[in-house]
């Protein structure tokens, strides 16, 4: 993929941001949301892998199913490796099970984006994965419990609005 390809990616992502849940209403300024791409084996203005993108198709679909915060950062790590690395960082065990965090105060949240395309496990469905992190940013809370029941209230709304 070419430079300007990527740009456009992330611009669409802007965009994506910006989308308004059912309900919400559109907002007065534009949404300064922004998603970036972190992969070890890639270089700085080196195109972004294809698994990458997979894996921000992935998220973006999962984005526009629940309520949004404006001007968000959202950091998608395309690789395990590169995981690692933010877990460690982070003062986390490399091994720890943890597929998404989110920094409330720096209003940022790191995506793992392998577990969007290959959860192995039940506890790392893409989209849960996802609102699960927005529902702390609504709620501004670390409680794993609140956090857990505003999901749950948000996939049953979604499952009636199937019907």
């Amino acid at each position: 993929m070419k430079p300007a390809h990527s740009l456009l990616l992330i611009s669409v992502f802007r965009a994506i941001c910006a989308i308004p849940a059912p309900g919400q209403a559109l907002p007065a300024e534009r949404d300064a949301s922004d998603v970036r791409f972190v992969s070890s084996f890639v270089a700085a203005g080196e195109p972004v892998p294809s698994e990458c993108r997979e894996e921000a198709h992935t998220f973006a679909l999962s984005l526009v199913r629940y309520p949004r915060p404006e001007s968000w950062h959202w950091v998608l790590v395309c690789d395990e490796a590169g995981w690692r690395r933010f877990l460690r960082l982070s003062g986390r065990s490399e091994g720890a099970a943890i597929y998404a965090s989110t920094d409330l105060g720096g209003r940022t949240t790191y995506i793992r984006g392998a577990k969007l395309l290959y959860p192995y496990d039940l506890h790392a469905d893409p989209d849960e994965i996802v609102a699960h992190e927005l529902a702390h940013i609504r709620l501004q809370s670390e409680s794993e419990s609140r956090v857990s029941d505003l999901v749950r209230e948000w996939q049953g709304r979604a499952k009636l609005a199937l019907r």
